[in-house]
């Protein structure tokens, strides 16, 4: 059974509990992630102050590792392991360190069969996938004892915030893996921090941004997250961006900004600026876009995985796409840097407007501030 990591969330949820020992922060009741690598196994453990590229990357690993579980440790049984932050420096950068914890124990210990020995059933039935035993089979089994499981199934309830995955097409295959942590990080309004990746005229691709995911979406084959995005720390440079979701990288980099206010509802349409001429045509008529992309790396990637299926590829990374003319056509292409140039023509008139349009059309207020209005 992939994506499970039973015994893998059996152990953080133990982790945070206390059963291994306290932890660094809030009278020990909260765990950083340096307390959290010490209470691993000793085989499992990481140098936590390395800073080569190859502990670097195991590092950040493992970072990642604890938001999945966490995600599922909330999708299958309704246990919240929020994150917070302390005051103090982080390497001389300011902010505070980040701290887990369990907010909702009290579910553990229910009357009856507990959480607790429910979950440690299903981490003791990994060790033999022979005789798995699903979560969804041995529910009623358990349920039966307790008043309240606090379970939230996988599919998404909307009373979470979870996407639900019905009405999705059959071509969702790109982004999927990073799916449930935006979906997480959305839950709980928590900020991640992830490499800026994109190429971009004076910004280092691995520079560390914080994104506050607002929403996702699912067009022609790919999930692609809308969000505010700004430099670790420097939030009033926060801007409307886009990202898709296959080529989303997390950072290492401590944050001094953990938390913010979902934005309930927000939908990427409404706040779109668009001449009232294009907006017109949005739905009624097909657009021909001419894409050349300037690195290798990313025409590879657009050809093995084309932006729709009326997609032509021709020399030296340039391609042509037909699509339906909407506003999912400005997400797809506000998600690429200046890898990508795309000329989109509109049939009636030959209208024709570029990368720097769809830009402004993202950020409206930007372009206001460079005008000076």
């Amino acid at each position: 059974m992939p994506k499970t990591n039973y015994r893998e969330c059996w152990w953080l949820i133990r982790a945070v509990d206390g059963c291994f020992g306290e932890g660094g922060y809030n009278k020990g009741t909260g765990y950083s992630l340096r307390n959290l690598n010490d209470l691993r196994d000793v085989g499992d453990r990481i140098d936590m102050f390395a800073t080569d590229e190859e502990s670097l990357r195991i590092k950040d690993k493992f970072r990642q590792n604890i938001m999945r579980w966490r995600t599922i440790i909330y999708n299958e049984f309704g246990l919240a392991i929020s994150k917070q932050s302390t005051p103090g420096k982080i390497r001389g950068k300011g902010g505070g360190g980040y701290y887990y914890y369990l907010a909702n124990p009290e579910l553990l210990d229910e009357k009856g069969k507990t959480l607790r020995e429910h979950i440690k059933f299903l981490a003791d039935s990994e060790k033999d996938r022979d005789s798995w035993v699903s979560l969804r089979q041995i529910d009623g089994g358990y349920t039966g004892g307790s008043s309240s499981m606090g379970l939230i199934t996988a599919g998404g309830s909307p009373s979470y915030g979870f996407l639900s995955k019905e009405g999705t097409s059959y071509r969702t295959i790109l982004g999927e893996e990073n799916l449930e942590l935006i979906q997480f990080a959305m839950q709980f309004g928590e900020v991640l921090t992830i490499k800026y990746g994109k190429i971009k005229s004076g910004v280092d691709i691995n520079a560390p941004y914080s994104l506050e995911p607002y929403q996702l979406k699912e067009i022609e084959g790919r999930w692609y997250v809308i969000g505010n995005l700004y430099p670790l720390g420097h939030k009033e440079q926060a801007e409307l961006a886009v990202y898709d979701l296959a080529r989303l990288q997390f950072s290492d980099e401590e944050n001094p900004d953990v938390l913010y206010e979902p934005v309930k509802g927000f939908d990427i349409k409404e706040h779109l600026l668009i001449d009232s001429s294009i907006k017109r045509m949005m739905g009624k008529f097909l657009a021909i876009v001419d894409l050349r992309t300037h690195t290798e790396e990313f025409a590879e990637y657009l050809s093995e995985h084309p932006l729709c299926s009326a997609q032509r590829n021709y020399v030296k990374g340039q391609l042509r796409l037909y699509i339906r003319f909407t506003e999912d056509l400005f997400v797809q292409l506000g998600a690429y840097g200046e890898e990508l140039t795309p000329h989109v023509y509109v049939e009636e008139g030959c209208i024709c407007f570029s990368k720097e349009y769809i830009q402004r059309a993202l950020n409206p207020s930007k372009e206001n501030d460079e005008r000076g209005e």
